[in-house]
């Protein structure tokens, strides 16, 4: 080819790749640009009417429960100073967790995450509890 049908042809072959790339997959829900998760506002939402504002374990709540909700800023110091990241999660979302003695009085909230509007699947329900484990990293007593 010469240097001039180079020039012409090049921006075409760019306009028709990028329109190959925008065609091959529509955005799913799944896949479709979310807000990110505020780990702050989740807790509000979801853990401080037992756990409490704070994060101490004294919310509206906890005086009604079997077992008293745990402190969630030492849970790095009850596990030697390392914040148990994974530990966390798993109970956060519950769906994984033998019932072994019973039912848990903290809800499954990987299973409400799923079913909560605007969840769009596995990879939400993970941002909202990483979301989750991170602030209360940020809770921890020193």
């Amino acid at each position: 080819m010469n240097t001039l049908t180079c020039r012409l042809l090049s921006p075409l072959l760019s306009l028709v790749a990028a329109a190959a790339l925008a065609a091959e997959a529509p955005p799913t829900p799944d896949t479709a640009y979310l807000p990110a998760a505020d780990g702050a506002a989740l807790y509000v939402e979801y853990c401080a009417v037992c756990h409490g504002s704070e994060g101490r374990g004294d919310g509206p709540l906890a005086g009604g429960l079997t077992v008293k909700p745990a402190n969630l800023r030492r849970l790095g110091v009850s596990n030697g100073s390392e914040f148990p990241a994974a530990r966390i999660a798993a109970s956060i979302d519950g769906r994984d967790q033998p019932l072994a003695h019973g039912t848990r009085e903290m809800p499954i909230w990987g299973e409400a995450f799923k079913r909560s509007q605007g969840a769009y699947g596995e990879r939400r329900v993970a941002e909202r509890i990483d979301a989750l484990v991170d602030y209360l990293r940020r809770l921890q007593e020193r």
